[in-house]
């Protein structure tokens, strides 16, 4: 790398969030660049199993509910541009989701779901059994009833993320493989009259100082790790997965329960995920972690029960003491913006994220409503300074 090259942004993170950013900011025309410890998107985003989901998973309504139905309001363009600037079909596909009760304790949760989504006016149809199976004939006998979430759909995110790394380096995005971000580069003096405030200018890497008049912290579980931003406290949290070769895909619909969920995928494989584990940086597949994926597959859709495993692997989800993302500027480092701890949703959350950031570089303020996303709600944490 040429010693302190300057960009007028550095994104810290190659994962879905920064190589979307990334690509927004050149198409704005800002000189961009991403600077990745490893190699772009190989860490939660490949991991992820690309389900658009904010209607299946959201247990109330509230601010995060209505960032995630804007941004997957954005998937059909977003995808359809990506695919017109790099030529990758990111199969982005609209059968929705099928939410399963599989037991008497699944029924209170759908019905709690079904009540609040119903009197909300979203968008949620309840099925019985024989609906379900008019959708879906190899789900499993065990079924009582199930919702259905038409406005939940999915994309393949290995493809996703092959795209936005593809279209980033199009658009003149330079990307820093291999190349770790130890600290930010900051400049002037909190609380000094006549002096200038705390503003970045930068960020100091294993390769040398990248100069630059933004930078976003993008870096998903590894943000914390980024002097001066300990105090934000993004954790990883292990999701394990697995892959099932099915020539022929038994199911159209995403399936979900309390327990797992199944993803099918037009190359004839089947995702089934997940777990939830706070183990650290543990990147490990374990047999317990398999064998309970397996166990809600099979409850799910017992003809999962003879499908040969071609794949395992496991993800680190970052999650902030909330759950919730932190997006944003930093309310005392200038220059200092922040898009990470989407935890679950950083596939979903990608498109609105790189635009409500592009637009607070850009042009100061943002047309999304990023208050409850703020760093500041964690009064705890005066500033990352």
């Amino acid at each position: 790398m040429e010693s302190e090259k300057t960009f007028d942004a550095a994104i810290i993170g190659g994962g879905v969030i920064g190589c979307a950013t990334a690509w927004r900011l050149a198409q704005a025309g800002l000189r961009a660049v991403i600077i990745e410890r490893g190699k772009p998107g190989r860490e939660a985003s490949y991991a992820a199993g690309g389900m658009l989901a904010p209607f299946a998973e959201a247990d109330e309504p509230s601010h995060f509910l209505e960032l995630s139905i804007a941004s997957r309001a954005l998937y059909p363009e977003f995808s359809l541009e990506l695919r017109e600037a790099v030529g990758i079909d990111v199969e982005y596909r609209t059968e929705g989701t099928l939410y399963l009760s599989l037991t008497r304790a699944d029924d209170e949760e759908l019905e709690r779901r079904w009540e609040w989504q119903r009197t909300a006016g979203l968008k949620i149809t309840r099925l019985d059994a024989s609906a379900v199976r008019k959708l879906e004939p190899l789900v499993s006998e065990s079924l009582r009833w199930a919702l259905e979430f038409p406005d939940d759909h999915q994309v393949d995110n290995r493809r996703l993320m092959l795209a936005l790394e593809m279209a980033s380096r199009a658009a003149g995005v330079t990307v820093l493989e291999g190349v770790e971000a130890r600290q930010l580069c900051i400049v002037g003096q909190k609380g000094q009259k006549g002096q200038q405030g705390p503003q970045v200018e930068g960020v100091m890497t294993t390769s040398g100082k990248v100069r630059a008049g933004a930078v976003v912290i993008a870096a998903g579980s590894w943000s914390s790790l980024i002097a001066p931003c300990q105090a934000v406290q993004i954790g990883p949290v292990r999701g394990q997965m697995i892959a099932l070769a099915s020539p022929a895909p038994p199911v159209s619909h995403v399936l979900y329960s309390r327990r797992g969920y199944l993803i099918p995928r037009r190359s004839g494989i089947l995702i089934a995920g997940s777990t939830t584990e706070h183990v650290g940086y543990n990147k490990s597949v374990s047999a317990g972690g398999i064998a309970s994926i397996i166990e809600s597959s099979i409850e799910m859709l017992p003809a999962a029960r003879d499908l040969p495993i071609t794949d395992a692997w496991a993800g680190l989800r970052p999650m902030s003491p909330d759950g919730l993302p932190i997006i944003g500027p930093d309310p005392q480092i200038a220059g200092l913006f922040y898009a990470t701890g989407h935890y679950r949703n950083g596939i979903l959350l990608a498109p609105i994220t790189a635009q409500a950031v592009t637009e607070l570089i850009v042009r100061g303020v943002s047309s999304q409503n990023l208050a409850p996303f703020s760093v500041t709600r964690f009064s705890h944490r005066g500033a990352a300074g």
